[in-house]
């Protein structure tokens, strides 16, 4: 009987064939399977700040992010990018362009240096048809991306931009160990990265720290925000 592969962590020496191997989407092939799958695959280095496809770009591939980390984004009249989401090493992308033939409807940018592989449209869907648990993962991935995407369009059209930055710290935000009564964002993002997770503007993230800092609602740490009256900006973020 094949040997399966299981899910392992690449080493930093490990090759570009390696990694792919482990990718979340593969785990499950047998060795057969999977060496004449890696051989019609493409590796593809990528820089932090590439953009990697434009919205509008025709797509013939499937990819999958062996290395690194990339964004998906598109721009809209305000010309604010709206981010739909971030896809990390094990996960894939342009399924949705493999089945309908249609033309990217958002961009990727890639936030960090990696590696990624590109597999023709032809393979992408001759392995879902003959793996079937292949084939579940990329329904159960197209059915997260549109619950993500029904709430975060819900959001816009129910919160404003400060509200959506204020939703989006609380979900970030994790109990003190300390103090359980606080919340604390140990990583605080960048002003660029929140406006873009809340789909706002860097001036209504300016504003949103701004208020809540002045209203002691919030401490700033080195590197961290603590948010010393949750309640309050549950309140701030939701009143309508």
């Amino acid at each position: 009987m094949p040997v399966r592969s299981k899910k392992q962590t690449p080493g930093a020496e490990a090759t570009d064939k390696e990694r792919l191997r482990v990718n979340d989407l593969l785990i499950g092939l047998d060795d057969v399977s999977f060496n004449k799958f890696a051989k019609r695959c493409e590796f593809i280095p990528f820089n932090k700040g590439d953009v990697l496809l434009e919205e509008g770009a025709s797509l013939d591939f499937t990819y999958l992010v062996i290395k690194g980390r990339v964004r998906v984004v598109q721009r809209d009249e305000g010309n604010v990018d709206i981010v739909y989401r971030e896809i990390f090493e094990g996960g894939w992308f342009g399924e949705i362009a493999a089945f309908d033939k249609g033309r990217r409807t958002a961009a990727v940018h890639a936030m960090t240096d990696g590696v990624m592989a590109a597999m023709p449209r032809a393979v992408f869907l001759n392995l879902i048809l003959e793996q079937r648990q292949i084939a579940v993962k990329v329904l159960e991935s197209l059915a997260g991306v549109i619950r993500s995407s029904n709430r975060r369009f819900s959001e816009v059209s129910s919160y404003s931009g400060v509200q959506r930055v204020y939703l989006r710290l609380l979900e970030i935000a994790e109990s003190d160990p300390m103090d359980d009564s606080v919340l604390i964002i140990d990583n605080m993002p960048s002003h660029v990265q929140l406006a873009n997770d809340a789909m706002t503007s860097k001036e209504a993230v300016a504003r949103a720290i701004s208020q809540i800092l002045q209203e002691n609602v919030a401490k700033r740490i080195t590197g961290k925000l603590k948010i010393t009256q949750p309640d309050t900006l549950k309140r701030l973020a939701t009143q309508v």
